[in-house]
């Protein structure tokens, strides 16, 4: 009789320690987004062309202390709509109970998104998974950035030496057709090219390749079918600004100087009139 009471108390002593142990009721692994200097974080801005770190810290859960199996990244792109462009997975086994990962990032533009100030948008979803099969996961959703880029004005030389062909315009898309009976260049676009005339405080007010798309968007500038606002006479500086958009590119120019000499031979006959028009262009 004392032999089977002393079951009963051992057998009550086990039941009241099985009841006493806690339920895991979230066996899966953490996982966080690491920060700290230069590590991107949710909701983050970032400019093409600048490396930034992307990083994430996995550890097995502290009650199950499963071991750490595989972490998957899942990277996607999409346009500013939401519309997905391209994305990719890499899987990395993995070991232990704890596990930390770094990358680099450093953006650039495809063929599928535009050239514009906020181009696309980025999310990376790391996942771990333990031995068991139990998974976690954390996202991070990144805006990418086409910083402005300041405009580098370049010196332009059109040159018409008599009647030949001028030189120096085939890239804004303008060609010099001739002077005018009032005795002027006359300046044209080309087959499938535009030309505008636009105001000269336009070309001091735009400074970068935003201001520059900004202000060709908004469209206040005229079109127009020619230019014939340098002498081809006198030589003088000129203050005027016209505009083209040629295969695609726009380009802002603006005439500061047209200069005329005229060429004789040994008996001071005149053999031809040679005009350059100079400036800038951006």
């Amino acid at each position: 009789m004392k032999k089977l009471a002393l079951a009963l108390v051992c057998f009550a002593s086990v039941a009241f320690i099985a009841s006493c142990t806690p339920e895991i009721t979230n066996p899966e692994p953490s996982i966080a987004v690491k920060t700290g200097e230069n590590y991107v974080y949710d909701g983050q801005t970032v400019d093409i062309g600048q490396n930034y770190t992307l990083g994430f810290r996995a550890a097995s859960n502290s009650q199950t202390m499963k071991e750490l199996a595989t972490f998957k990244l899942n990277v996607k792109f999409t346009t500013l709509d939401d519309t997905e462009t391209r994305s990719y997975d890499s899987i990395i086994n993995v070991s232990g109970t704890e596990y930390t990962f770094e990358q680099v990032l450093n953006f650039g533009l495809t063929n599928n998104e535009e050239s514009r100030e906020l181009v696309a948008k980025a999310i990376f979803t790391a996942t771990i998974t333990d031995v068991d099969g139990k998974m976690n996961s954390t996202t991070i959703n990144l805006n990418i950035n086409q910083p402005a880029v300041a405009l580098e004005p370049k010196d332009f030389s059109w040159v018409r030496q008599g009647s030949s062909d001028a030189t120096g315009l085939a890239e804004y898309g303008l060609e010099w057709t001739g002077n005018g009976k009032e005795v002027f260049a006359i300046i044209k676009p080309v087959a499938g090219a535009e030309m505008y005339l636009i105001l000269p405080e336009d070309w001091a007010a735009v400074k970068t390749d935003v201001d520059k798309a900004a202000f060709f968007s908004d469209g206040v500038y005229s079109v127009i079918s020619d230019f014939r606002g340098v002498s081809a006479w006198n030589s003088k500086d000129y203050d005027y600004v016209i505009g083209t958009r040629y295969n695609g590119e726009y380009h802002m120019i603006h005439i500061t100087h047209g200069e005329v000499q005229t060429i004789t031979n040994s008996q001071g006959q005149t053999i031809r009139t040679d005009i350059t028009i100079t400036g800038q262009s951006k």
